[in-house]
């Protein structure tokens, strides 16, 4: 194999395994993003919690149904959104693996053939 083949190959996969991890950043900042709403989300649940029993009001209009309706669907609007966010985000881990693999044989070609031309 010709020296300049091999740091094209070598070029080629290292842009590769720089792509995939590019593209893992915004999964990762996404998935911090759900997480933070749902704990917001359990917060503001544990407030209304402590509130809804020195509120008589609140429970005669209906008002904590109606809250805890909206928090049910928010909370499992939000779970599904993390559960195929966390889908794609294995999925490029994956891949990221992958390239990385492909990365690390090709250094290892290149210092065989730098040690084997040494010879």
């Amino acid at each position: 194999m010709k020296r300049d083949h091999i740091e094209s190959l070598s070029s080629v996969a290292e842009a590769v395994f720089q792509r995939e991890h590019q593209k893992l950043g915004p999964l990762l900042q996404h998935e911090a993003k759900i997480l933070r709403q749902l704990s917001l989300l359990q917060a503001q649940s544990v407030e209304v919690k402590s509130e809804n029993s020195l509120t008589k009001g609140y429970q005669i209009t209906g008002a904590d149904l109606v809250w805890h309706s909206w928090e049910e669907s928010t909370r499992r609007d939000l779970n599904i959104e993390l559960a195929k966010l966390r889908s794609q985000k294995l999925a490029a881990i994956d891949n990221l693996r992958d390239a990385f693999g492909r990365k690390q044989a090709v250094a290892e070609l290149t210092h065989r053939l730098h040690k084997h031309r040494w010879r």
